[in-house]
């Protein structure tokens, strides 16, 4: 196999068409590496590239495209000799991802980082590692696939896992828990569905709780406002309101809980759905206050039809979460595996 590598402006009709070459068996390709969401990343008013620089790679062989990589450095990432490798996709040949790991890491290099962490499409706020369990579930928008030999293509080009993220069986019980059941409300905390038609009012309200919830949790980049609010405009497309809380205590932001529906509900089965983004304001956690809304959240499940589904991408070093909520509540069964790794490019 005689093959070069591309890049620059040239380059993206080849980088658009590689998952057609590595998916040519499957009857569905996998949402996350569909061309349409390669082409959110990547179109100019995408506010995430206000902050971020990237270059794309990509591998041809006699004009067929097998494998590509993108690049990242974001300037807002707190980690200041960090970049990415994302959009990571290539047949099964080793030569070829090596090469393009290499191209990636010279890039970085080139902008000064020392450490390259992946898969981030196109930073860790985004679709983040490589899926090494749990293949027969169902692929979902915003969730990373990739064929079962990725694992071997990265791990073989030395490169060290640094963490995983757990995905959870979650099961809506007949009857509510009993810590659930015996969850206070206290007279000043609101749990309330967001309101998409007020979006310039709640993206302050949601950003604040993810900056601030969020700071000291694994991989954490602050969002911008107008990331926000893209991120808010995506959910309102398919997220009912009632499955996107926002939690107040006497008219402060405390906290959120944004839940993905992927199966909806039928006349004969309950649908599915992803525990997706949850976190409470530091002065508002330690107070009980997650057993209320998780209450409410059970309720709003019973009413709508959703019966099961995943505690989504949960840190594997989160051990808070994963031991007051996720095995309690949940059983902490891990039904999907997702690594991250690193690799020293000094």
């Amino acid at each position: 196999m005689s093959f070069r590598i591309l890049n620059g402006k040239n380059n993206m009709h080849y980088f658009l068409k590689v998952p057609s070459y590595v998916y040519s068996n499957q009857l569905v390709p996998p949402t996350a590496s569909s061309y349409s969401t390669m082409m959110r990343f990547f179109r100019p008013a995408n506010s995430v590239l206000q902050h971020l620089h990237y270059a794309n790679f990509t591998v041809v062989d006699e004009d067929r495209p097998v494998g590509r990589i993108c690049a990242a450095v974001d300037d807002l990432n707190p980690r200041k000799n960090e970049g990415f490798w994302g959009c990571f996709e290539c047949i099964n040949d080793y030569k070829i991802a090596k090469s393009l790991f290499d191209a990636a890491a010279d890039w970085l290099k080139k902008n000064n980082k020392t450490i390259m962490l992946g898969p981030a499409t196109l930073n860790t706020n985004q679709e983040v590692g490589l899926l090494i369990k749990g293949f027969e579930h169902e692929m979902q928008n915003e969730i990373p696939y990739n064929p079962p030999y990725y694992q071997d293509l990265v791990e073989n080009a030395e490169m060290e896992k640094v963490q995983d993220l757990e995905c959870f069986k979650w099961q809506l019980p007949d009857s509510l828990p009993e810590k659930l059941v015996k969850a206070r409300f206290p007279d000043n905390l609101v749990i309330r569905p967001i309101n998409y038609k007020m979006l310039s009012k709640e993206l302050k309200i949601i950003n604040q709780v993810i900056n601030k919830s969020m700071a000291r949790i694994w991989g954490f980049i602050p969002m911008t406002q107008n990331d926000t609010r893209e991120f808010l405009m995506a959910m309102a497309e398919r997220v009912p309101r009632n499955l996107f809380k926002i939690i107040e205590v006497d008219g402060k932001p405390a906290g959120m809980l944004l839940s993905i529906p992927y199966v909806k509900p039928s006349h004969n089965r309950g649908g599915k759905l992803r525990l997706a983004v949850g976190g409470m304001v530091p002065d508002f956690q330690c107070r009980g206050i997650h057993w209320a809304v998780l209450n409410n959240f059970y309720n709003t499940c019973r009413k709508l039809g959703f019966t099961e589904g995943e505690a989504s991408q949960v840190a594997e070093s989160n051990d808070a979460v994963k031991r007051r909520i996720i095995k309690p509540l949940f059983g902490g069964e891990i039904i999907k595996n997702y690594r991250v790794y690193q690799w020293d490019i000094s």
